[in-house]
This record gives structure tokens, sequence and C-alpha cells, in this order.
């Protein structure tokens, strides 16, 4: 196991000695400020990257009497998705020189002992459920929300548009000849309503009956759920799930119903989970595009930072179909 690396010692002056360049114009070729010419600022940085020069975030902190601190709030760790979203988070706000603090509960009491850090914003993914709590959290100070499309003047999202990804997986079912499409929703979990409308519209627009059975973001809704179509006179030769997980669920309790996916049941997911494209489980899914959300949102709210008066946005990012053997028509 590798040492956790420690500081190397070298300071700003250090850099900017060793550069040639003056300290305040190293700080601001490290800050990425557009005020330094190109290739000065490139020299900089290659003189600092060869010194192996670490900034210092405590001390630019107290410097600039900014925190450089962003609270991250994570809903449900154990879900694959979210801990996806929240690694790219922590990534992409150390790139942009931030660095995250992690709560792995939405609740009250973890927001507000961020608060009480003097954070500079927030950054909340599936949690707070409530909307009213999530304005409030948002009134405190700056406030992103990743994955769920608020569509508030008050709160900034960003999120994959969850009618597109359940139109693609619907339609796809459809092309490849099935009818009997049954749908297990995501209950509560954030954009879960907004999948079960579009997969409901667009199997209304086909003549074609709904199926749906009410589930949640986990394997255990799948299990249940599948229990219930498998138990129908007329069972259904297609499932899409509101999520991964529950795809997951219910490929798992196929198997021990004894029927073969795809060639019995074919099975489409949400997410696109790292275990999605694992050998055997192949599960075609719909992609939300976690680096492409959490570069909009750190932008979006690193914006706010910088301009407490900029527009609200709510983005909204497509998604993709990744087709892959459990839907039989591997692409």
């Amino acid at each position: 196991m590798k040492d956790f690396p420690t500081r190397s010692g070298i300071t700003l002056e250090d850099v900017a000695k060793a550069a040639g360049v003056s300290r305040s114009q190293a700080s601001r070729a490290l800050r990425n400020d557009p005020g330094v010419k190109d290739d000065t600022k490139a020299h900089i940085l290659a003189t600092a990257a060869n010194l192996n020069y670490t900034p210092n975030l405590a001390a630019q902190t107290l410097a600039s009497r900014q925190s450089r601190s962003i609270g991250l709030v994570v809903g449900d760790v154990l879900n694959p998705y979210e801990a996806m979203l929240a690694r790219e988070c922590d990534r992409t706000l150390r790139d942009a020189g931030y660095f995250a603090m992690l709560a792995v509960s939405g609740t009250t009491s973890s927001i507000r002992a961020f608060i009480d850090q003097r954070i500079a914003g927030l950054v909340l993914i599936g949690a707070p459920a409530e909307r009213d709590e999530i304005v409030a959290v948002s009134k405190l100070l700056p406030t992103v929300y990743i994955g769920r499309d608020l569509k508030s003047e008050r709160v900034e999202s960003v999120s994959s548009d969850d009618a597109l990804g359940a139109r693609l997986a619907t339609e796809f079912l459809l092309t490849l000849g099935h009818r009997d499409i049954a749908h297990i929703t995501g209950g509560p979990g954030a954009g879960a309503q907004r999948r079960a409308d579009a997969y409901r519209k667009i199997m209304q627009e086909h003549g074609v009956k709904p199926i749906i059975v009410e589930g949640r973001y986990d394997v255990d809704a799948g299990s249940t759920a599948t229990d219930t179509l498998m138990a129908r006179k007329d069972r259904p030769t297609a499932i899409f799930a509101a999520n991964d997980l529950i795809a997951l669920g219910a490929i798992s309790r196929l198997a021990w119903h004894g029927f073969r996916v795809p060639d019995e049941v074919a099975v489409i997911g949400f997410d696109d989970i790292p275990m999605a494209a694992s050998e055997p489980i192949s599960l075609t899914t719909i992609r939300q595009k976690v680096p492409d959300m959490v570069a909009a949102a750190v932008e979006t709210l690193t914006t706010r930072l910088a301009d407490p008066t900029a527009p609200i946005r709510n983005l909204i990012i497509a998604p993709e179909l990744v087709a892959r053997r459990s839907s039989g028509a591997e692409i």
C-alpha cells in the first residue's frame, strides 16, 4: 500500500523563484487567472509540477477570506449511481480548486453542520427529498441539486432527461417486437415519476396496454415486483426497470423462477452503473452521462459563487441507450 502523500514543503515563493516571476503572478497563474499570458501560465504550471508543488487550500482560504470547501450531500451512498456522482463531483471540484466535505445523510443536522463550518456552497445528490427543504437550504448558501429536475426559479439543478430515457427504453423494446412490456417504478425516487409517465404515454401511443408495478430504487424491490409480474396470467415478455438496481433484482428473480433472460424475458435498466456492463449480467440500460452532469453542476455552482446575481439555471442532459445482452439485441 502506498503511503498517504504528504506536503512537499515547496511553497508558492519557491515556485515563483524557480519560474523567475513574482509571487502574485505565480499565484494568479495557478488560479488559472485569464489575465496571465498563456505561455507564462504554461511555464509556471510546468515549474510547479516539476517541483511537486501542492497548493495549501487552507492558506488560500485565509488569504482570500473565502472558503474553498464545498459540502457534498449524498442521500444513499449505497446506491452505485449516487456514489458515481459523488466520486465525479469530488474530482471535478478538486480540479476547480475546491475540496469536497462529504455527508452520507441528507438530514437537516448534517447540512447545518456544513453551514456552521462556513463552506462556500452545497452539492446535493438525492437529498433532501422534499422540495421545501431544498428551497430552504438554497436560501442559506449557493446550492445545486444533481439528478433531479426541480424546474425551480429558486434552486439550481442538473439532471438527465428522464422522459427521453424512458422513451428510448420503451421504444427499443417495441422495435424488438415486444408488446407485453412491464415497468417497475422507482417509487418516490428522483425522476421515477417522469420515467413512469413517459413509459405509459409511449405505450398508449402505440396502442399497447401499460403494465405498471410500483417499486423503489433497490434490488429487493426488483425481486418483489418480478414475483408479482411472473404470477400474472399474461406474463410480460419484457421489463423496463426504473433503475439498474431494480433491473438486477428482476434478473436474479427471473432466474429463480426459471425464466431465461433475454430468451423469455428481456430486461432494460436505467443509470448504467459499473456492474451493468459486467459478465454475466450484460444489462441493457439508459446511460446517465455522469461526467457531463457533474461538469455542468460544478460550473453552475462556481458561477453562482462568483456572481450571486447570476440567473438560476435548471439544466437537462440527454441520456443514451446502451444495448447489451439482457435485451436480446446487443449493439
